[in-house]
């Protein structure tokens, strides 16, 4: 009985040392690149640009800005601090965001006057909750005013396909005003209160009466083209058939592969679109590091389908930070703080030169710069939703890649605070 207590506490002392082992190696593997990351590199005083001074290809008609994680306030400023120099600067007439198709149509008729939406309103129509916030509120009201003073007018997209709650509403809308027979968006209902996915059998019937709806828009085109909203519509009815499809591959037993490639893929697609009738003009587009981006973990990134249609008439500008707290959901949806270190030796640089914009075409070959934009280095990447893995498993949260390779240019902030939502 006695060796048999020797051989337990013998076991409990080594599983105990194995932990302690596994706990040490873990805060090393989480604290040694954020170390490693901490020192100067020799000549960046050269090539780093203030944001107002930021230089693209001449040759781009689509610029992309990422954010490196959605939860916080300076990715947001940027967007509109970008904006602004590209209208100014790069004949940008065109401003897209990573939210679905028909809360774009809601937010470019608010800011072209012909929408009678308040803020708002317009502020309860979008439906990726990381939007809702003051910094996007002022983006749309910059575009309304810069409309208002000038000819030349702004426009603004929405190029996503997760959430067609409005797409519907504008479809039923559309119908009840130029009184077209039937109700075709009613049997989406049990979607919309979310007590059924887009994928359920049960909503068979409902798609069955909006194809019938697209059939007859598309069949009696001479009758219906001059409705106010008539092409728009057309669209939101195909954002409705490719969000359940983009439904059915997130589900497969490779879903989260063949649906997030279907994602960005359909996202490209629709930027793609919308760039070829703005004749001369350029636009700019916005999303998270991982659709702007060359390359992604796994999966085919929307910027590497742009690329493939536009060649180097996409300019790919990614984004990072030293250090962020950042506001994320749990599985439940609930919000919270929580600070994570990037490891990113060219976003510590901005310690002491504050936010700077690096066009990677402009750094000298022989540069210490050149090195660290084309080798591998650790880049941060958070995403809309937070688990206790990325705590303790922060590579989780990092990507260990060369800068070079997924993006033209970046902008590197120090440190990044966290959104404050707007009340719902």
């Amino acid at each position: 009985m006695k060796v048999l207590k020797k051989i337990i506490k013998i076991i409990v002392v080594l599983f105990l040392a194995l932990l302690l082992g596994l706990t040490a190696l873990d805060i090393y593997m989480i604290k040694k690149p954020e170390q490693d990351a901490k020192k100067k590199i020799d000549g960046m005083e050269e090539f780093a640009r203030q944001i107002e001074d930021l230089t693209i290809n001449e040759k781009a008609n689509v610029i992309g800005l990422g954010e490196a994680a959605h939860g916080n306030v300076e990715f947001q400023e940027l967007k509109l601090d970008v904006l602004k120099v590209l209208v100014d600067k790069y004949d940008v007439s065109c401003f897209a965001m990573e939210m679905d198709y028909a809360e774009g149509v809601i937010i470019n008729d608010y800011i072209n006057g012909c929408s009678g939406m308040t803020i708002d309103e317009v502020m309860d129509h979008i439906s990726f909750r990381i939007y809702r916030t003051e910094e996007i509120r002022g983006l749309i009201e910059w575009m309304r005013e810069y409309n208002d003073l000038h000819d030349e007018k702004l426009s603004f997209y929405g190029f996503d396909l997760q959430n067609p709650d409005v797409d519907l509403a504008l479809i039923r809308d559309f119908v009840k005003e130029n009184s077209i027979d039937g109700d075709p968006t009613g049997a989406f209902e049990p979607f919309v209160n979310g007590e059924v996915s887009l994928r359920a059998e049960s909503l068979n019937h409902a798609f069955e009466e909006l194809e019938n709806l697209r059939s007859e828009l598309y069949s009696n085109k001479q009758t219906y083209q001059n409705l106010y909203n008539y092409d728009r519509i057309l669209e939101c009815i195909e954002n409705v058939f490719r969000a359940r499809e983009l439904s059915v591959k997130y589900a497969g037993d490779n879903g989260m592969v063949e649906g997030s490639g279907y994602r960005d893929q359909m996202m490209a697609k629709k930027v793609v679109e919308i760039s070829e009738t703005l004749g001369d003009s350029r636009m700019m587009i916005t999303g998270h590091n991982g659709h702007i981006g060359y390359a992604g973990n796994f999966v085919r990134t929307m910027g590497s389908f742009i690329r493939d249609e536009l060649d180097d008439a996409y300019f790919a500008i990614g984004t990072d930070y030293f250090i962020t707290k950042c506001n994320m959901p749990d599985s439940r949806g609930k919000r919270s703080v929580h600070r994570f270190v990037s490891g990113d030796i060219l976003a510590y640089q901005a310690k002491d030169l504050g936010t700077y914009y690096l066009d990677f075409s402009r750094v000298g070959k022989d540069s210490d710069v050149y090195r660290y934009i084309n080798e591998p280095i650790y880049t941060g990447s958070l995403g809309e939703s937070y688990s206790i893995l990325n705590t303790i498993r922060q590579d989780t949260v990092r990507i260990y890649c060369e800068p070079d390779y997924l993006y033209d240019s970046m902008v590197f902030v120090y440190e990044c605070t966290p959104l404050n939502l707007l009340a719902k």
